[in-house]
């Protein structure tokens, strides 16, 4: 089976993307693909899929009038929708059809990092067997655990015509750091008989709470926020040091804020961008160390140096971690959605 990291996809889309902006100014979502048909158990279904033509990441909430009087709202299947790639969506009308075409609600800017780049899928696109099934894998390289992974894709007749359906794979409740599982996404049995391929798959999971393996059992709690797509993360033993890949959505760069625990009072913390000696404020408070930058545009390597002496896991500091879980549940209250 083929390797395809979502930047893969990516790379289609810049292409892509480069064709339009010839003629249409996009700096948005945009639903690009929109069909309806009734499932095996009588009920009408909308599909559809959002591309993502902005520069930053986006969520949207997509919406649909039913002749019952209501307007139904969904996310897609991929909560966080990346610039210049695909997040399909399906509404199921149970005793009700559609009185509007599906339509863009709401649009709010996420500023997070992207860590889809450190889970790997592995498939090849086209229908298998029976259930004409998508199936493949996904290996988490990441150096933490990821909870909730599922895999999102739109499906395709021969002709590539419409989209047929919209499927997710069986959630994975956790994938953890080296390890490689298989998933599995059905489509409707109505439309079964025409479904031929998937086009490039998308991945969901929750946000994660990340600790760094430093080796010995010993683990490094971090919180990370910037706006960026972050890469091939990990400790370097040689140096004491959080190392990762960067590049921001931005094209004028953007800031990184990094918190790591405060393992002494003499802690010296030092940045480094490609190799060499980057501007950055770094402050402690005797429990964290605060440290804040600006990236520049591009694609570069980030060396977070100075941190050593890492104690036992768990340890007293990992409070951190608390903190950090505690943030991202309140942002996931904050993003919920719901049919009005």
């Amino acid at each position: 089976m083929a390797m395809c990291l979502l930047a893969g996809c990516a790379l289609a889309f810049v292409f892509m993307f480069s064709l339009f902006t010839t003629v249409y100014a996009f700096d948005g979502p945009e639903i690009i693909l929109k069909s309806s048909f009734v499932d095996s158990e009588g009920r009408v279904n909308v599909v559809g899929t959002v591309r993502n033509f902005a520069s930053t990441p986006v969520q949207v909430t997509i919406g649909i009038g039913t002749d019952d009087g209501r307007t139904l709202q969904t996310p897609p299947y991929g909560r966080i929708i990346w610039p210049l790639t695909d997040s399909p969506f399906k509404f199921v009308l149970d005793g009700a059809a559609n009185t509007s075409e599906p339509f863009i609600m709401d649009i709010k800017e996420i500023e997070t990092p992207n860590y889809n780049t450190m889970l790997v899928l592995s498939y090849d696109g086209m229908a298998v067997g029976e259930q004409r099934a998508f199936v493949g894998t996904i290996k988490n390289i990441a150096p933490f655990d990821i909870h909730n992974v599922s895999v999102f894709a739109a499906v395709h007749s021969q002709d590539h015509k419409s989209q047929l359906d919209t499927v997710r794979s069986n959630v994975i409740e956790v994938i953890k750091s080296g390890e490689e599982l298989e998933f599995t996404a059905i489509p409707d049995p109505a439309i079964r008989s025409g479904v031929f391929y998937y086009s490039c798959a998308g991945l969901d999971f929750d946000a994660p709470i990340p600790t760094i393996d430093a080796g010995s059992g010993k683990f490094i709690p971090f919180n990370l926020n910037t706006f960026a797509q972050v890469s091939s993360l990990r400790y370097e033993n040689t140096t004491g040091s959080i190392a990762f890949g960067i590049r921001p959505y931005s094209p004028k760069g953007w800031p990184l804020s990094l918190q790591i625990p405060q393992f002494s009072q003499n802690q010296n913390v030092t940045v480094m961008l490609d190799g060499e000696l980057h501007d950055a404020s770094v402050k402690g408070d005797g429990k964290t160390v605060y440290i804040d930058f600006f990236v520049p545009k591009g694609d570069h390597q980030i060396e977070i140096q100075g941190v050593r002496n890492v104690p036992e896991f768990p340890f007293a500091i990992f409070a951190l971690g608390a903190v950090t879980a505690a943030a991202i549940i309140l942002t996931k209250l904050k993003t919920a959605f719901w049919i009005s």
